[in-house]
């Protein structure tokens, strides 16, 4: 399912290439911007937005419908109150009697890159400036969760003498691809026949067996017509 739907995405890619050098209704588009982690439960909490964008190239097939290729890549930088808020201390302090516990997570950056066929959908009714649009679209996306350091350091008081002992955990990352489909809403705002910008929003949500990974990339851009 996985090499169908990647040599899908690279074959569509190199049509609309080939058409791209050919036709005079071809878009480009480039937009930048951040994805909002949503689950499961570790990316949302572990991970926090950061920047983000990518490219694509758009072929209109008539008045309301668009089809197109789009690369992009987001990265998610350490949610360090999150991992705190989730490995809570005072237990250690309540029951094993430490006077002092502390958390000091780090770890690098993580990271999603995606490549998707999407059909643009607007209506054919809207002839102004402003154009609300539908977005629908999948493909495959690649994630890079970085490993979590988690050294705990605690501090207790034995005949007044304070003893400090450390202990060093850690939350695994890893590396995955697989399939994922995406939904949605943008508006496009031409300020000429050939160049416009745009906003919008996407829920991408990744194809397995039980709870995917899903994230909510909010972008704006510019569109240009070659």
């Amino acid at each position: 399912m996985k090499n169908i739907c990647l040599w899908s995405v690279i074959i569509f890619a190199a049509v609309s290439i080939s058409f791209a050098q050919k036709s005079k209704d071809i878009v480009v588009s480039f937009q930048g911007g951040s994805a909002i982690p949503s689950t499961p439960m570790s990316f949302s909490q572990y991970w926090k937005m950061s920047y983000g964008g990518g490219g694509g190239v758009e072929i209109p097939v008539s008045a309301s419908v668009t089809i197109g290729a789009n690369v992009d890549y987001y990265q998610f930088t350490m949610d360090d109150e999150g991992i705190r808020n989730s490995f809570a201390t005072s237990y250690m302090r309540d029951i094993w009697a430490f006077n002092d516990v502390s958390i000091k997570p780090t770890a690098s950056n993580s990271s999603v890159m995606s490549i998707a066929l999407n059909m643009r959908i607007e209506s054919p009714d809207l002839k102004g400036a402003l154009r609300p649009y539908l977005i629908v679209g999948g493909g495959m996306l690649s994630y890079s969760f970085a490993e979590i350091s988690l050294p705990v350091k605690s501090t207790i008081v034995i005949n007044g003498e304070s003893i400090s002992m450390t202990s060093q955990q850690k939350i695994v990352g890893g590396d995955k691809t697989d399939p994922f489909f995406q939904l949605g809403l943008g508006i496009n705002y031409y300020l000429t026949s050939s160049l416009g910008i745009f906003a919008e929003a996407r829920y991408s949500k990744e194809i397995v067996k039980g709870a995917g990974m899903t994230f909510v990339p909010l972008t704006a851009g510019v569109l240009f017509g070659m």
